[in-house]
């Protein structure tokens, strides 16, 4: 019942996560087209702020406490490894794939991650229990969050600049920013009503299958991109279609890692999890920026990508999709997690899982 309760949850969370997503996008679009562009950077500030009040405010303290001291060292060493990973990959296409600077940022990632892996597995409480993500069911989870993340964020990146292309260059639309934003609005109203089909499928044949499932969708949206990016109505549909298979996959993967670790370590699993993600979407656009830079062709006097380049994106991201099915279909069935819902520890456990997964 417990576990029912935290997936049931875990669904709703990604629903007013499309709820944000609805009216985050067009939002943002006016701010962005009838303000200036510093001025976003205020309002999320200010919405995370209030995000923090709110929950101080409301959101009740666990009962439920573990021994243990936050890993510093573990976090610090993780941040700056990302840091210069990430960073690197979002520059790549700007300061040169082979400049000093890239390289240089991708070593120092090598080296700090290499450090931060060692420190890991010999922390007596490690931030990231590596040897717990080694395992087939956590470790093909995350890489199935990574692919998705990548196939998820070409959607959004590419549409916006789809639609955006002047009418000069034969298939752009030339739409406003707030225009833009309105035709990516029906996506984040289909994660509204999704994620409560995410959940019952989940029950009914399990997160893995919900995955895979997400996953195929994705690539199904980007095969109506292929097919027409000419039409309006066939680009949101196509942006729809995407948005609907990011949910059933976005609200499997946390239901996944509560059925494939103890119960204690769900927090920290499911955050490695986000993470994969993140890692994804930014490598996305990196791939994405790559292919639109090389198909270019002059417009007005300014380097437009061609509608060529735009399609080959879709297919690289269905290409990904694709993948991200295959790896959610590789994970092994689900089961309880070894070890820690045995005997006495069986309530204690679920009574966890509910709270870690709300």
């Amino acid at each position: 019942m417990h576990r029912v309760v935290a997936e049931a949850v875990g669904g709703g969370r990604e629903g007013v996560g499309g709820i944000g997503a609805a009216l985050g996008l067009p939002l943002a679009a006016l701010v962005v087209q009838y303000a200036d562009w510093h001025t976003m950077f205020w309002l999320t500030s200010a919405l995370g702020a209030a995000g923090v009040a709110a929950t101080w405010w409301a959101v009740e303290e666990s009962p439920v406490r573990e021994p243990g001291r936050f890993d510093v060292p573990g976090a610090l060493g993780l941040a700056a490894g990302l840091v210069c990973l990430l960073l690197g990959v979002s520059q790549g296409g700007t300061w040169g794939w082979a400049s000093a600077r890239v390289l240089g940022l991708f070593l120092a990632a090598a080296v700090v991650l290499a450090l931060w892996w060692w420190q890991q597995l010999r922390a007596r409480r490690p931030l990231v229990d590596l040897r717990l993500a080694a395992r087939p069911r956590v470790g093909l989870s995350h890489v199935a969050a990574l692919l998705t993340g990548f196939a998820f964020y070409a959607n959004s990146l590419v549409t916006a600049q789809l639609v955006q292309a002047p009418e000069a260059t034969g298939y752009g639309l030339g739409l406003s920013i707030v225009a833009t934003g309105l035709c990516l609005l029906p996506g984040g109203v289909t994660m509204l009503f999704f994620s409560p089909l995410s959940a019952r499928v989940s029950a009914a044949r399990g997160p893995r299958i919900t995955l895979a499932l997400g996953a195929a969708v994705i690539a199904c949206g980007y095969a109506v991109r292929i097919a027409d990016s000419r039409d309006l109505w066939m680009i949101i549909l196509g942006a729809t279609v995407v948005s609907t298979g990011t949910t059933l996959a976005y609200s499997a993967l946390p239901t996944l890692i509560l059925r494939a670790v103890p119960a204690g370590q769900t927090a920290s699993a499911n955050g490695v999890n986000v993470l994969m993600r993140t890692i994804g979407q930014a490598a996305s656009s990196a791939a994405v920026a790559a292919v639109l830079v090389h198909h270019s062709t002059p417009v007005g006097g300014a380097p437009v990508p061609t509608l060529h380049g735009y399609l080959l994106a879709f297919a690289m991201a269905g290409a990904v999709a694709l993948a991200a099915c295959a790896a959610a279909l590789s994970i092994p069935g689900d089961g309880p997690a070894d070890g820690v819902r045995r005997g006495g520890s069986a309530t204690r456990g679920a009574r966890d899982e509910a709270m870690e997964g709300a």
